[in-house]
This record gives structure tokens, sequence and C-alpha cells, in this order.
């Protein structure tokens, strides 16, 4: 069912919408500001989102709707593809536009910052990782890790990125850190070699 002109507005402004939080951050962002750079009035704003948290809970929700469909081109050309390399792409991905990077930046701003500050409601804030590491727990269990590691090294893995990120985004410096990138990546990968290995070993073995 094609979606209504309204639905189809709400749509175009809330992608802009992303791009301004992306660009200005959620600390300071209030209405009639945002209005303002994106041209509309502040009534059309609260007429298609309601509150300012429910614009930037739709915002977010967005901006990861978007990163997912970088990810599931990924695995529709590549259903194998495997946990090193989908972050080896993630980080080429982030490092070959600013606006890719300011993207991914938005979601991590909204998991740091106080609730006091951007009035987002606690799942809200604990979805801008969880979605991630929730994903690459499944992957993981698909590459041979045992069912009862793979919440923790799905922790660790998330955790790991996530520094190397926010050290980007506090330095660029990139050739610094894509260096830490592929050498965390090389361990991880022999971590899931060994862990899947063994696995195997233990399964095989007649009780």
């Amino acid at each position: 069912m094609a979606r209504t002109p309204d639905l189809e507005r709400r749509q175009e402004l809330l992608d802009r919408i992303v791009v301004y939080l992306a660009d200005n951050g959620l600390a300071q962002a209030t209405l009639r500001p945002m209005a303002a750079a994106l041209d509309v009035s502040i009534n059309r704003l609260v007429h298609h989102f309601g509150s300012k948290e429910d614009l930037i809970t739709a915002a977010l929700k967005r901006a990861i709707d978007q990163q997912l469909a970088v990810q599931d081109a990924w695995f529709a050309r590549n259903p194998n593809l495997g946990v090193v390399e989908f972050y080896r792409r993630w980080w080429r991905w982030m490092n070959a536009k600013p606006e890719h990077l300011a993207l991914v930046r938005l979601n991590y701003e909204a998991a740091a910052l106080d609730t006091s500050v951007t009035g987002l409601a606690g799942e809200v804030r604990a979805d801008q990782i969880g979605v991630w590491r929730h994903s690459v727990e499944q992957r993981l269990l698909a590459e041979g890790v045992p069912a009862g590691c793979v919440e923790l090294e799905a922790c660790l893995t998330k955790a790991t990125f996530t520094g190397l990120v926010l050290d980007l985004i506090a330095t660029g410096e990139r050739k610094r850190l894509t260096a830490a990138c592929d050498a965390w990546l090389d361990r991880l990968d022999h971590m899931i070699r060994t862990a899947a290995a063994a696995s195997r070993v233990t399964t095989s073995v007649p009780v």
C-alpha cells in the first residue's frame, strides 16, 4: 500500500531532522532553532512528531534504521559475512564520509547523555547500543562460538568498537585508530577461530 502524502512528508522531514541532529548534536536541541534551520514551522514539527522528546526518539530510530540498511545490503550480498569483516566494513564506512561518522555519533551521544538533558526514556538510550550487541551475539553463534560465551564476547566486542569510535570522534586520529582497529580485529578473529575449534572438539568427544 502506498504511503499517504502526509506520511511521505513526515518521512522526508524526519530524514532532514536526522541530518540536523547529526550535525548539531542533541544536548542543545530545541524545536525553535531546529524549525528555523529546516525552514518549517514549529507547528509542523509538533503536528508530525508531537513533543521534542518524541521527535528525537523518532529521529534516533530513523538513524538506526539507516545504518541497519547499510549492513543489510552487505549481508544481502554475502549472507555468511563474518563478524571480523563486518566490523572492518563498518570502520571503513564510518571513515569514508564525514556524514557517516556524524550519523554514528548521534546514536552514541543519545546513549551517553543523561535523561535530564535529552528527556529520552532509558530504553531508548539503551537501544542505541543494544541493537548492535544482540546482532553480534547471533553472528558469533553462527561462527561457532559456544552459546555460553556469546553474550560476554559480544559485549566485549561492542565495547571495544565503541571505545575506538569515541576515540575517533574525540581526536580524529584515523591513522592511529585504524591500526588499532586492525590489530583488535586480528585478535578477535583468533578468538573466534580458537573458540569454534574448541567447541568442535568438545562436541565430537564421545560420551
